[in-house]
């Protein structure tokens, strides 16, 4: 049994932002309902990114705006310890399932909404999706990088979406302990800005002005300086980051350019960047990354390929990973066997782990209706009415493919 084990968490969220901190909470032991549109959440249509954020949960499909679905909904909450979704601003009011109104039902419950923005000023009246506040916090003007005379480059991979599912995971766990502390429950935010602020955790101001301004990366986005970066081989690509002490001088030695190891400080180095890098560049080109890597390695230089993952599959078989719990397999009704990573913080005394596959929309409606207390009778008139929703045996969603 997980450390949440017991805890039970409502998850009203759509697409990413939303539903991936409740599957991390059902990592760690936690039950996840996930409540879903009759029609389906909608990152269901975009396919595998539904996946990634949906294993181990519960799911009942219930029209929210029906007052019969309301109310399902509510009696799901007076059961739940926390509510999480991602609604924007003013949605849940005029759905009836905002705090107040779910407070009015269970007094301690933990609730959070992850926003856009935020909830004050102009801007919290929209929504907003993963790359337009990675444009808005900078996150793709550094990458780019526009300072060398690049266009920004939006990094793909969902950044601020899971930074600030991570924040609200944090956010749950400090509400969930206030709450078996005091027995008071309450509500909290966070938003895809609060995420994507965790990536400036370096950038300050001194009275006023910038602190001391961090390494840029070069026009070619392989790095900051010539011993933090990548650099191509006869085969591959290799990543360095030979800043330890003694790294820099084994690092010339390895690649057969003693002379530059005379370049022992960080200053002298980007002072002298281009030559550097430039003689680095030609000595890789020499042997492949994987042979690199290798002596490199004996040699205590930290370096590692940079892999092709091959859409992901390179990770997903890698031994070490498997070793270590960062991979777990399933078997899904409509996938077949999937493979995703797995467990993400291991403990002493209370396992963790995926249980079970995304769910199918409203795989579970039945059983938790009759868990709160439906007869057959009241929930075949809700499925009839189209009020709520379960797959039948001739397909899984209720609209053409």
């Amino acid at each position: 049994m997980g450390p949440l084990s017991g805890v039970v968490v409502l998850d009203l969220g759509q697409y990413l932002a939303g539903p991936f901190a409740p599957m991390l909470l059902g990592d760690l032991g936690a039950e996840v309902i996930k409540v879903e549109p009759v029609r389906g959440d909608g990152m269901r249509m975009v396919g595998m990114p539904f996946v990634g954020c949906q294993r181990g949960k519960l799911d009942i499909a219930v029209d929210v705006k029906a007052p019969e679905g309301l109310e399902v909904v509510m009696r799901l909450a007076e059961m739940a310890d926390v509510v999480h979704h991602n609604m924007t601003k003013g949605t849940a009011a005029r759905l009836g399932l905002d705090y107040e109104a779910l407070r009015a039902r269970h007094a301690n419950l933990v609730h959070c909404n992850t926003y856009a923005y935020g909830i004050e000023g102009p801007l919290s009246e929209f929504g907003g999706v993963d790359p337009v506040y990675q444009a808005a916090t900078g996150l793709e003007y550094e990458a780019g990088p526009v300072p060398e005379g690049n266009a920004p480059l939006y990094l793909r991979f969902g950044m601020t979406d899971t930074a600030n599912a991570v924040v609200s995971l944090v956010g749950l766990l400090a509400a969930l302990f206030h709450q078996r502390r005091t027995g008071e429950g309450q509500d909290l935010w966070t938003s895809l800005l609060n995420g994507a602020a965790m990536f400036s955790s370096d950038v300050f101001l001194v009275d006023g002005e910038p602190g001391p301004v961090r390494p840029g990366l070069d026009r070619a986005q392989t790095g900051v300086s010539p011993c933090y970066r990548l650099y191509e081989t006869q085969q591959g690509w290799i990543q360095l980051a030979a800043f330890g002490p003694g790294q820099w001088s084994n690092l010339c030695r390895v690649v057969g350019c003693p002379d530059l190891a005379d370049y022992d400080t960080v200053e002298e180095r980007l002072a002298a960047r281009s030559m550097i890098e430039s003689v680095l560049e030609s000595a890789f080109l020499r042997r492949t990354a994987v042979a690199w890597h290798a002596d490199l390695a004996v040699a205590g230089v930290d370096a590692e390929v940079s892999i092709d993952t091959y859409d992901g599959a390179v990770a997903l078989h890698d031994a070490d990973n498997e070793r270590l719990g960062l991979v777990t397999e399933y078997p899904h009704p409509m996938l077949g066997s999937v493979r995703q990573f797995g467990t993400l913080i291991d403990f002493s005394e209370t396992p963790t782990g995926p249980y079970g596959p995304p769910p199918l929309l409203g795989q579970h409606t039945r059983v938790i209706m009759e868990r709160l207390g439906y007869s057959n009778d009241e929930i075949d008139d809700l499925l009839d009415r189209g009020i709520l929703y379960e797959p039948t045996e001739d397909g899984h969603y209720p609209w053409p493919q």
